[in-house]
Order: C-alpha cells, then sequence, then structure tokens
C-alpha cells in the first residue's frame, strides 16, 4: 500500500494541494503521491458516495485536508482492508459545535455560513477565502492562490451540509490503524485548542500543531505538513 491519497477542503480544487504533494512525493519517493477532487456526495445518499469515492482511490494511505479529513475518516471506519491510515490536515471530529464539543466553530456561527451559502452563492467563496486565510502571515497573497472547484452551489451545499453533520469522535475512539492529526496554531475554522480533545479521543494518535499558520496549512507550509507525514508514514 505505498499510495497517498489527498483530498481537498470545501469548495477548493485539489490543485491546492500541489505544493503539498510535490515535497510529499520528494520526501517519499517510494510512494505514489496523488490527489483527488471531491465528487459530488450528499447525507442522503452517504454509504453509496462514499463507496464510490472510495472507488477512486488506490490501496493506501488517506490525507485530507478540513472536509477531506472529515471524509477520509469515514472511508478509513468502513474501509480499513484498503486504507492503512489516514492524516488529517485542518480538521476536526466535529466541525460544527456540540453540546459536549466546544472546540470547534459555534454552531450559530456554522448556521449562518450555510443559511449564506444557500441563499448568496455567489458571494460565499469570496466570505470563505479570507476565513480561510485568517491569521496568515501574508492572507492577500494567500488568498490569491486560492483555486475553487468545479462543484456547483448545490454540490457546494451538499457538501457544507455533510461537514456541519458529520461526528467522526467514535470512529476516532476506535479507531486502529495510525492517525496523525495536524493543526495550525491561527486557524480561524478549526482551532488549535481541540488538539487535546482529539489526543484524549484516542492516546495512539500523533496530534501536531504549526505554530503560526492559518487553516489553508497545505498553502503555506507544504514542507512542514510533508515532514510530518513522511515522518509519520515511516515510523508506522
Amino acid at each position: 500500500m505505498n499510495t497517498i491519497n489527498l483530498l481537498p477542503g470545501w469548495a477548493l480544487a485539489a490543485s491546492n494541494l500541489d505544493a503539498l504533494r510535490q515535497t510529499l512525493q520528494a520526501s517519499l519517493p517510494n510512494h505514489a503521491v496523488v490527489s483527488h477532487e471531491l465528487p459530488p456526495m450528499q447525507m442522503s445518499n452517504l454509504e453509496s458516495d462514499l463507496e464510490q469515492l472510495a472507488g477512486t482511490l488506490q490501496p493506501g494511505w488517506l490525507v485530507g485536508w478540513s472536509l477531506g479529513g472529515v471524509l477520509a475518516i469515514q472511508l478509513l471506519r468502513r474501509y480499513p482492508e484498503r486504507f492503512c491510515g489516514v492524516a488529517t490536515i485542518a480538521s476536526n471530529a466535529c466541525f460544527a459545535a456540540r453540546a459536549d464539543w466546544s472546540q470547534a466553530m459555534p454552531a450559530d456561527t456554522f448556521k449562518a455560513f450555510f443559511n449564506e451559502a444557500r441563499e448568496k452563492p455567489e458571494k460565499i467563496l469570496k466570505r470563505f477565502a479570507l476565513l480561510v486565510t485568517q491569521g496568515a502571515a501574508q492572507p492577500r497573497e494567500v488568498s490569491r492562490q486560492l483555486q475553487w472547484s468545479d462543484a456547483d452551489p448545490l454540490q457546494r451545499l451538499n457538501h457544507l451540509a455533510l461537514l456541519g453533520v458529520l461526528d467522526n469522535r467514535v470512529h476516532l475512539r476506535r479507531c486502529e490503524q495510525p492517525v496523525l492529526h495536524c493543526l495550525a496554531a491561527q486557524d480561524a475554522l478549526v482551532p488549535s485548542t481541540v488538539a487535546a480533545e482529539l489526543q484524549a479521543l484516542n492516546a495512539q494518535a500523533k496530534v501536531s500543531v504549526h505554530p503560526q499558520s492559518s487553516h489553508a496549512l497545505p498553502l503555506e507550509q507544504p514542507e512542514w505538513l510533508a515532514q510530518q507525514i513522511s515522518n509519520w508514514v515511516q515510523q508506522t
């Protein structure tokens, strides 16, 4: 299982992972590092959609950014014989806060963002870009680098619903395969303070926090991410 599958975040094209893919490939020359677009998915058809997504990926490792990390954990739970471990990037066990999971985006904030995505889809990407790059050393420069997926507004809304509903805490707690969480201290979407909670879910997991980066961790710190992931893969 020498393939590393990279999955992007919400509304983001796989090309945003190019710097990470290239750096990771140089670090792990015996592995094939491949990035994939997120396909159309929805909660009402989740099992079938995950099955189809799994079929497009090569057996091996899963690395997911934000929504991609949430889906990677879902895939690992369902297909442990196909995928040998998961690394998440700026991703949370619950993206939106619950009564018993406070280190996440406030539920009211997520609801307002979801409603705006539904009512003003033409404006939502600009607002999202500001959130993704908030906390970056050079937010405008990073924002200009962001590349959006070809998903239409309905597909984006369905993906956003998945992000708000899916809860990976039980999956992470029961996971026996290697898990790595990479967080960013200045992330405006996934608070790095969730590191302790993620570690508590699974004592065997590794949790790393970059001290400066924003949610755009793969664009800002591809070398740091590649080092974290390559070391983790080689040690497991």
